[in-house]
């Protein structure tokens, strides 16, 4: 049994359901398939914009995030470099053989939404990841299965990040864990 996760670094609800998914999962005896995508082209897409580009929204969002950071007991800042370009850490995650794929998501995720550095510096890039793999966001087979797992998200129906599938069942938002935890129980049997 296997819960997907298509995630974005640059998107801090994907930061906090991602310090939750691997406990989830292991407490029903399911495993996460991390699955890196690049947000702004689902947004592009599918014709949305983040909501931190609504002005109201923005201000409830950032309180929204601390309240569950705080729920999480996870650490948690918005970074300075939010609402900026994830290209390249994409392309990281994108390009890293699979087993390395959670601990790299949760070197960056850690780098952007609590220490606050600029994922888009190719120096913070390397001190965060090591210099072989920030290597793999110039590779073209990374690029290649950048665009196709973001394609095969949208073309599932994601609309935005984090988004979870469990077999065929879609489910959007951090907030939707519990209905995510459910779908695996049943799943199980």
């Amino acid at each position: 049994m296997q819960l997907e996760l298509f995630y974005d670094v640059a998107s801090p609800y994907s930061y906090l359901a991602s310090t939750q998914v691997e406990a989830i999962a292991g407490d029903v005896g399911a495993s996460v398939r991390w699955r890196p995508f690049l947000l702004g082209a689902v947004f592009q897409a599918v014709g949305s914009t983040t909501p931190a580009s609504v002005p109201a929204r923005r201000s409830y969002l950032f309180t929204d995030l601390q309240r569950w950071a705080d729920y999480y007991g996870v650490p948690f800042a918005i970074s300075p470099f939010f609402l900026t370009s994830s290209l390249r850490p994409m392309r990281v995650l994108a390009g890293a053989p699979e087993a390395q794929v959670p601990e790299l998501t949760h070197r960056l995720f850690h780098a952007l939404w609590v220490d606050g550095l600029d994922l888009r510096e190719p120096a913070v890039l390397v001190d965060v990841v090591g210099a072989e793999a920030a290597a793999w966001a110039e590779d073209d087979a990374a690029k290649a299965a950048l665009r196709a797992t973001t394609d095969e998200a949208i073309a599932r129906g994601a609309f935005g990040a984090p988004t979870f599938f469990v077999g065929e069942a879609m489910y959007f938002g951090n907030d939707r864990l519990p209905f995510v935890e459910q779908a695996l129980r049943r799943a199980r049997g």
